[in-house]
């Protein structure tokens, strides 16, 4: 035997005939294979053991160990691997033949052999067996997929009414399935308050032939779990008097889509609103705000002076303390308390409507005197002091960023001036800003025939691999006399301008001719491609999207468009539908800025998608706050769970990687792989690329 042979190929003969041995090993060799061969029972058990070989031929009669025992004992080391044992024995000895079925046997080749048939035995045994082999991968990994999505499968024979499970049905919701045998054992264990409803929809399902899908509670002991029940009618023969179905507990979903979307827009020290759920406030209120009256809505910043000397004074831990006393006033004097937001590490933000400015400011000095009585802690008397500032609408402005930016900067303006209280006086910046912004409309409308606009590039990493997997494409623009305006200037304005359709077709044109041109050298990235609210929602999207791609020629699954969470709940059934024939086209979809939404956990069930990327707010302070991390961590096994691969933006440092690395995200973006950069910037990053970190290990040891 020359060489060490692999298990793929590789067969094992026992024969005590030596010349048997010799022709098999002949005949097999010139078919590719290599053999192992030897005369001995037992020596063929340890080179089964040491080799793993992908076949067995073995003779039934042997002196000392006869090939049914030397079978048993393969069978006991094999476990389930199931790798095919021929048994070579005389034509007529059936005894023989079903003896070696009956320990494990998985065919037999009759003496004298037939040597073409011998090839064509042994190559359907391996067949069979790496079909076998692949089809216990498949049922193992689907029996781990249900683990973790909590499933279990039911059938419904309508005739008899009756219900079978599948057997992991007790691990999914305690319950065993002999113990849910027909449909009113299964209607009882369900909440009162849902049999109805569960009975209306199974006896439509029966009635009609449509599909089930709800949500319920059942009682399991003492508590109730929720599940969610989807099934459809079998369509062909006796199958159509079934209906099959599944079976999840989303107990623990919904319990963490809770704890994603409180976390998400509250504060985990003090427990108060944060600056994006205070933002949602201010623009309710805006949109409540009457009209017909001279009401006004005040937007006030606090920022607590220096205490840093605080938290140096008393430790980190009292210094927290203090901060959740000083919010639990605060809740207490504004009353509302989603009227109260913690927008930074001290600093503060109240909103509350009065019947005029005057009125408006009166309050919120008393607010501010309320707040200077002093807090204790650790029986130490602690007196705070803050500086504010204040904007109100409609006077200042009906935008809820531009209320909240006016107040922050009337209060650092207050800082400066060592006054305690400062109201915004926006009119002369407002002018300035107006007619700058003029400007740059009047710009715009000629951009895109100038050809203005250009791509960068932003790379994003896979972090089981350490390589450079793909880019997201960001759209700029470089103007002959305002240089590059900056996105934040101009995107807004190319929407409200009715520009962002031509505009985001050349994005998406752009992108696709970028895709190609790397293919066409031999670098396969992924380009990922957002999509505007108003593009998203034109009729023709799905059609511009095929002509960017057919005229380009880059290959569709190198695409991945991009929207974001707000975007599609403006519709969600047409988004529904679109989305679905986008991926059937073969591109990929992401959603964008996850976590921020006011519907995440909706797109994982309802819509079609294949990534979802976690907003940068979350991965900004990962390593500090650990409200962060939980949500990181949340959203993370949700993907998994459905199947979906996570992406981390704004990651910039190496710490935040190995924090999101830790909690199970597949890809990061940002500055700590790359800033957006050009097409040829991307090629050079790729060539040269080493996984941030790996730098200093590959260091000589006296460098």
């Amino acid at each position: 035997m020359d060489g060490q042979p692999t298990q793929q190929d590789l067969i094992l003969i026992v024969d005590d005939d030596r010349s048997t041995r010799m022709l098999l090993t002949g005949v097999l060799s010139r078919q590719g294979f290599q053999t192992i061969d030897t005369d001995d029972g037992e020596q063929s058990i340890a080179l089964f053991k040491q080799h793993r070989p992908a076949l067995v031929l073995l003779d039934v009669m042997m002196p000392v160990m006869d090939g049914f025992t030397v079978c048993a004992r393969m069978r006991e080391i094999d476990q389930n691997e199931g790798t095919p044992v021929l048994m070579l024995t005389a034509a007529d000895d059936l005894k023989a033949i079903d003896r070696s079925f009956n320990i494990g046997a998985t065919d037999f080749i009759t003496k004298p052999i037939n040597w073409p048939l011998l090839t064509q035995r042994v190559r359907y045994a391996l067949r069979a067996s790496k079909l076998g082999r692949e089809l216990r991968q498949s049922q193992l990994r689907q029996a781990s997929a249900r683990r973790i999505a909590k499933l279990a499968f039911w059938e419904w024979c309508l005739r008899s009414d009756t219900l079978h499970w599948s057997d992991d049905l007790a691990s999914v919701i305690g319950i065993p399935g002999h113990d849910i045998l027909y449909v009113e054992d299964f209607l009882s264990m369900i909440h009162p308050d849902d049999r109805t409803r569960a009975q209306r929809l199974m006896n439509l399902a029966r009635q009609s032939g449509g599909h089930i899908e709800m949500e319920l509670r059942m009682r399991v002991g003492n508590q109730n779990r929720l599940v969610r029940l989807v099934g459809d009618r079998g369509v062909q023969g006796s199958d159509n008097n079934l209906i099959f179905g599944a079976l999840q507990d989303v107990t623990d979903l919904r319990q963490t889509e809770a704890l994603v979307d409180y976390l998400a827009l509250h504060d985990d020290l003090t427990g108060l609103a944060n600056r994006r759920l205070f933002l949602r406030r201010i623009r309710e209120s805006l949109n409540a705000l009457p009209s017909e009256s001279h009401a006004v809505l005040l937007v006030g910043w606090i920022d607590i002076t220096r205490f840093h000397r605080h938290n140096e004074a008393l430790g980190e831990t009292q210094g927290d303390l203090l901060l959740t006393r000083f919010a639990q006033r605060l809740r207490q004097v504004v009353i509302h308390a989603d009227a109260v937001a913690r927008v930074g590490g001290d600093e503060f933000a109240i909103m509350f409507q009065a019947a005029g400015m005057t009125e408006a400011v009166d309050r919120f000095e008393s607010i501010l005197l309320s707040l200077r009585r002093p807090l204790y802690v650790l029986e130490c008397q602690t007196i705070l002091t803050f500086t504010s500032g204040i904007a109100c609408a409609p006077e200042h402005g009906m935008d809820a960023n531009q209320l909240l930016l006016l107040a922050q900067n009337a209060q650092r303006l207050a800082h400066t001036q060592a006054r305690h209280l400062l109201i915004a006086k926006p009119s002369e910046a407002s002018q300035a800003d107006f007619s700058e912004t003029l400007a740059v409309e009047r710009e715009l409308h000629h951009a895109l025939a100038k050809n203005e606009f250009f791509l960068v590039y932003q790379p994003q990493m896979d972090l089981r691999t350490g390589t450079i997997i793909g880019v997201e494409s960001l759209l700029r623009w470089r103007h002959p006399t305002l240089g590059m305006v900056p996105p934040t200037r101009f995107i807004t304005l190319l929407e409200s301008l009715g520009l962002i359709s031509a505009v985001g077709q050349w994005v998406l044109e752009e992108a696709c001719r970028q895709a190609r041109r790397w293919e066409q050298s031999g670098l396969t990235l992924r380009v990922g491609i957002n999509l505007s609210p108003q593009q998203f929602l034109e009729p023709n999207l799905f059609d511009n999207i095929q002509m960017a791609i057919r005229s380009s020629g880059v290959s569709v699954a190198l695409i991945e468009l991009e929207i974001t969470e707000s975007l599609a709940m403006q519709d969600p059934a047409n988004a529904i539908v679109l989305l679905r024939k986008l991926r059937e086209s073969g591109l990929k979809v992401a959603i964008d800025d996850f976590g921020i939404g006011h519907s995440s956990l909706e797109y994982l069930l309802r819509f079609p998608i294949d990534a979802i990327k976690i907003d940068r707010a979350f991965v900004t302070h990962i390593t500090d706050v650990q409200a962060d991390r939980v949500i990181v961590r949340a959203i993370t096994a949700i993907g998994q769970t459905m199947g979906l691969s996570v992406i981390a933006e704004g990651v910039e440092t190496l710490r935040q990687c190995d924090f999101i690395d830790a909690l199970g995200v597949n890809e990061i973006q940002g500055y700590l792989i790359g800033k957006p950069m050009d097409a040829t910037q991307v090629e050079a990053l790729v060539a040269n690329f080493v996984r941030p970190g790996r730098e200093t290990d590959q260091q000589p040891a006296d460098a």
